[in-house]
């Protein structure tokens, strides 16, 4: 976690620099002035799901899918002043699949699966003014994504008090905790072999509008490129992620 705020607090250190330098002001379209190189901070929806698929069908399926937020925070520079814009930033999102509850006997298991991710992106923006205080844009390029962390983990009551197993996708290793003998076999059935790389290329895009040179409001979907998986059915086996994503933001 304190890597994590180092890494923010010097992203944020640079982007409030670079506006300090880089930041210009004229008029465009009469009355219309662009603020589009102010440092931005975001917050927003996230659904993702991977595209399943192997080498011995032809058969393309869906995973269960996740929900949560991003927040973070971009910076826009200039290519073409009140036109063209390079976009990058930090993005911290958060994801959850619905919890799932199965039942052994007199026993309730509550199945959790979590996801907390970093991601960098880069993308070409093109902005274009409809009125003095509205403009729409679109953009376009690719996001470069870190997995922090990645788990299934499963609680339940037993006669000897609480239990839990959690697995991480990541390390593909197991954690136990309390009266948890009998439920490590039930998560090896659930994710037998299942490793997940931590590192992910999207490409993808989005289109928004901007309001008063403050509020924007965007909706994007990105397609990874990376197969994610890298257990024990190797390239034989691929998934890839993919996600839809709506945002607001503040730009300054």
């Amino acid at each position: 976690m304190k890597k994590i705020l180092i890494i923010i607090a010097a992203a944020l250190m640079f982007a409030a620099t670079a506006d300090a330098q880089g930041r210009y002001h004229g008029p465009h379209h009469g009355h219309y002035v662009s603020s589009a190189e102010g440092l931005g901070l975001h917050f927003g929806y996230v659904h993702s799901f991977y595209r399943i698929s192997d080498k011995f069908s032809e058969d393309v399926d869906s995973s269960e899918g996740k929900n949560g937020f991003h927040v973070g925070m971009t910076k826009d520079f200039t290519l073409i002043p009140y036109a063209l814009y390079l976009q990058s930033g930090l993005d911290y999102v958060y994801q959850m699949a619905t919890p799932d509850v199965t039942k052994i006997g007199s026993i309730k298991l509550l199945a959790k699966s979590q996801e907390h991710r970093l991601n960098i992106p880069l993308k070409l923006k093109y902005e274009y003014p409809i009125t003095p205080v509205i403009s729409a844009f679109a953009q376009v390029g690719p996001t470069f994504s870190f997995g922090l962390a990645s788990n299934l983990k499963y609680r339940a009551r037993t006669d000897n008090g609480n239990a839990y197993v959690s697995y991480n996708y990541y390390s593909g290793k197991m954690k136990t905790g309390g009266d948890s003998g009998f439920m490590e076999g039930i998560v090896e059935s659930q994710s037998p072999e299942a490793k997940y790389r931590r590192f992910d290329t999207y490409i993808g895009g989005a289109v928004g509008a901007k309001f008063f040179e403050i509020l924007e409001a965007s909706i994007g979907y990105d397609w990874g490129v990376v197969n994610q998986y890298r257990g024990a059915l190797g390239d034989e086996f691929k998934m890839r992620r993919q996600l839809l994503y709506v945002t607001l933001a503040v730009r300054f």
